[in-house]
């Protein structure tokens, strides 16, 4: 698989080095960031919910970041946490690549022109979005 990322083209790897996320975890994480306000902000809006699902199971995945040795790419904790909802939400101390949350960060999810990259800190790995569709 081929992404552009700031004009460089980066080969990423696409099998045992990928993580995509699970279906049992979108509501996991929804209720991690969004607390006590889950149900009022996301749960109960279909649509809403609906994008938050397309966004964790189709549009993210995690992969190593051998190929993009010696380029910059954003650490995932560059513009902080997403604590709006929840204050406890914090970085993790130790990285497992099946239980990491990423709306746990203020990234750009939503963005309908690019593939968004970014550093997993402290690890070896890259959370990849893929752009969203236009309607």
């Amino acid at each position: 698989m081929m992404f552009l990322f700031f004009g460089l083209s980066v080969n990423a790897q696409i099998g045992k080095a990928s993580h995509k996320f699970k279906a049992h975890q979108v509501d996991n994480f929804i209720n991690e960031v969004y607390g006590d306000q889950a149900q009022k902000v996301i749960f109960s809006n279909k649509n809403l919910y609906r994008t938050f699902k397309k966004l964790i199971l189709e549009r993210m995945e995690i992969v190593r970041k051998s190929e993009m040795k010696g380029k910059k790419v954003p650490k995932i904790t560059e513009n902080g946490m997403f604590d709006t909802y929840n204050s406890n939400v914090s970085h993790d101390d130790f990285f497992d690549v099946n239980n990491f949350n990423p709306l746990k960060y203020k990234l750009v999810f939503f963005d309908a022109s690019s593939y968004q990259v970014y550093e997993i800190d402290n690890t070896d790995y890259l959370l990849i979005i893929k752009p969203q569709p236009k309607l």
